[in-house]
Formats: structure tokens, C-alpha cells, sequence
């Protein structure tokens, strides 16, 4: 079922930002989905048409099998080259003027409920036990 709803969220789905990148929100029981899919795309593309990156890329893959084959203390090698890539990529999703009032809006309207927590009534002091 779950499957089948996802499918036809993706078929009918309407962006909450259109620009530079479409932001999609989907509503899930315990919160929200960001979907960023297009963001995703650009950032493997750019990856893909670009030599040195795609270079690092492979580094980056070949550092973690290498890691995987031999134990290690722990240190990841690959992580400087993963902060390499993830700086010239940027890790940010620019949204623009009214469309962060518009995304703030659609996450606020899809957030679950805040329990409501009810107190007991206070004790008077007539009835407090002295």
C-alpha cells in the first residue's frame, strides 16, 4: 500500500518551490519527506561532466574498497576526499525570496500536531494536606 501511494505521489505530485531547484514535501505520518530529486540530479551531472570531479568520485570509491579489504583504525582515508568533492559541489539548497516563506508554510501546514499534554488541576490550599 505504501508502495502504491508513492507511486501515485510521484504521478501527481505539485513542487512547493519551482526555482533553481523544485522542492517537493510529502506528508508521512511521523513528519515529512524533502524530496530534492532534481537538486540530486543536477549535483550528478556536474559530477559526471566534469573530469576532476568524476576523478575524485573514483578515488573516493576506490578508498573504500581498499578500506573494506584491510581493517583500519577506524580513520575513513576517503573522508578529505569526500569534504574535496562536497566543497566544490556546495551541500546547500538555495531557495530564493517569497519561496522561503512558501516552503516554511507547506512544512508548517504538513508537521504533525503537537500532543496536547493536559496538567492536573491544582490542588487549593483548602484541600492541601497540611
Amino acid at each position: 500500500m505504501n508502495r502504491l501511494r508513492l507511486i501515485l505521489h510521484r504521478i501527481f505530485r505539485r513542487p512547493t518551490i519551482t526555482g533553481p531547484y523544485r522542492i517537493y514535501v510529502r506528508r508521512v505520518p511521523a513528519g515529512v519527506m524533502v524530496d530534492v530529486e532534481h537538486y540530486l540530479i543536477s549535483m550528478i551531472e556536474t559530477i559526471a561532466d566534469n573530469p576532476d570531479l568524476m576523478d575524485l568520485l573514483v578515488e573516493i570509491e576506490e578508498d573504500r574498497k581498499n578500506a573494506r579489504r584491510h581493517a583500519h583504525s577506524g580513520w575513513e582515508p576517503e573522508q578529505l576526499l569526500v569534504e574535496k568533492l562536497t566543497t566544490a559541489l556546495g551541500y546547500e539548497l538555495p531557495v530564493y525570496g517569497g519561496a522561503v516563506a512558501v516552503l516554511a508554510g507547506r512544512l508548517r501546514a504538513a508537521a504533525p500536531a503537537a500532543p496536547v499534554v493536559s496538567l492536573p488541576a491544582q490542588r487549593s490550599e483548602s484541600g492541601a494536606a497540611a
